[in-house]
């Protein structure tokens, strides 16, 4: 049974007025008796599109024309002045239901439709929400799989991370007192380098005083070669006044019955 032109305008009227008196109506107000009775003709779904395409309508535009302040979401009950979801235990789904999703012109339209047709449709839509259900909990449980493993992997690698950061840990550690030992032997050895660098300079210092003595000395013994060789040379002149000691010198020698040069 399709909708008349004044049927629509009707439909139309009621739902504008539920939707401004939404606020309003007491949950308490007791729901409109429905009684369906059952025919043989087919039914007609024209109005039942109709009606959500209207309910969308006023939807959208009450929402255009008020701010979300003004509008009570249709998942939304308060106790005590609190807000409650619909996952709340004491979310009454069935008045919440009877309040915004049936209308009165709805009971208009369930009357003519026939009993077995909406309770075929029932029927058929249970399954496939069953259905629906099904696959959901199916990818659900795939994804919970997964997440599961996954977050198994990341823990073997952080216990793996964990023992790879505990050995290199230890590894510092050890190596870190290899270096402080290092740098006490280094320290020791540095302080005997010093040790001797000033061994060596009392010894340069000893060496260098050697030298000079050494060379006074041997200008002590040639001062004293050429006295003694002087004063055998007066010995001489006393002896033998005649003798001619000209050729007579300390640098000269012997060789053969001849005096010869000698060379240093």
């Amino acid at each position: 049974m399709a909708m008349s032109h004044e049927d629509m305008l009707k439909r139309a009227r009621q739902l504008k007025k539920q939707k401004t008196t939404t606020i309003g109506v007491s949950p308490s107000t007791p729901p409109p008796h429905i009684e369906l009775h059952e025919e043989t003709s087919e039914p007609d779904l024209e109005p039942l599109t109709q009606k959500f395409k209207s309910r969308g309508k006023k939807i959208v535009k009450a929402t255009s024309q008020h701010s979300t302040s003004q509008i009570q979401l249709a998942h939304q009950q308060t106790v005590d002045d609190t807000e409650m979801s619909f996952w709340h235990p004491q979310f009454l789904h069935s008045q919440h239901g009877r309040k915004h999703n049936y209308l009165r012109h709805d009971a208009h339209l369930l009357k003519i439709q026939d009993l077995k047709t909406l309770h075929e449709s029932i029927l058929a839509n249970l399954p496939k929400a069953e259905a629906s259900s099904f696959m959901l909990m199916d990818q659900f449980t795939h994804l919970s799989t997964q997440k599961s493993l996954d977050l198994e992997q990341k823990e073997q690698s952080l216990v793996l991370s964990q023992t790879e950061n505990s050995r290199l840990a230890a590894e510092v550690i050890e190596l870190t007192t290899q270096v402080k030992k290092k740098d006490e032997l280094l320290a020791d050895l540095n302080n005997q380098l010093k040790t001797l660098k000033a061994e060596k300079q009392s010894w340069n210092l000893k060496e260098k005083n050697l030298l000079n003595s050494s060379e006074l000395l041997k200008d002590q013994i040639g001062s004293s070669l050429n006295m003694g060789f002087q004063l055998a040379l007066d010995q001489v002149r006393v002896l033998c006044p005649d003798a001619d000691l000209s050729p007579a010198d300390i640098s000269k020698s012997v060789v053969d019955g001849q005096l010869v040069e000698i060379d240093d």
